[in-house]
């Protein structure tokens, strides 16, 4: 079991999808329903790997990659399209959930997610678990996505509290990185548990 000294931290910062919640094999297939429809090569690994970045900016990656044309705009409804279907039967991931409920009353709680705010909202309020963040921060509040800084210092400002006293909880390579470029150590969460610390400055 990881070990983590939570006494160095006065706030804990969640990714949303494949961190607190179970929602990426719901995000994966409605990329590859997307793709499909345009006919283009599925490389659903590719886009596994960025999660945290909006669909847009994910596409626009996917096309230089795999030289292929990308309709963004097409892709990006489409993809709405077939997680609309599929969010209801987005699940807690319990290792994560259960820190909010251990920490909700000795430190600061907040969501940094690449998620859209609808379905930010929906998921969080579906889940129960609005009740435990005082800042949630999605892909309409910042200019820069996972894994530029910007997400995750948005939130560490909205709680009042200094980037090195924050601690993240990511589940991709893109949102440890946004979280070290934050100045702020990070736990990864892979297959639903907390699987390993990985300091600023290691």
């Amino acid at each position: 079991m990881l070990t983590i000294d939570y006494a160095k931290y006065d706030a804990l910062i969640f990714d949303m999808d494949g961190t607190l919640v179970d929602s990426m094999p719901a995000h994966l297939s409605a990329w590859e329903q997307a793709l499909l429809k345009q006919q283009l090569p599925v490389h659903i690994d590719f886009v596994a790997q960025r999660g945290g970045m909006p669909t847009l900016k994910i596409a626009d990656q996917y096309q230089q990659h795999f030289k292929v044309n990308i309709d963004g705009e097409r892709l990006l409804q489409d993809k709405r399209a077939g997680f609309d279907a599929l969010w209801q039967k987005v699940s807690r991931i319990d290792a994560s959930c259960q820190l909010l409920a251990e920490f909700q009353q000795t430190k600061k709680l907040g969501l940094g997610t690449g998620a859209e705010r609808v379905n930010m909202q929906r998921i969080i309020s579906n889940l129960d678990l609005a009740q435990y963040f005082e800042a949630m921060v999605c892909a309409e509040d910042v200019q820069a996505h996972k894994p530029e800084p910007d997400t995750f210092l948005q939130v560490a400002k909205q709680l009042g509290v200094a980037p090195q006293r924050c601690l993240v909880f990511e589940d991709t390579p893109f949102g440890l990185q946004a979280a070290h470029n934050s100045g702020m150590d990070c736990v990864l969460v892979k297959d639903m548990k907390l699987d390993a610390f990985m300091a600023v400055n290691s």
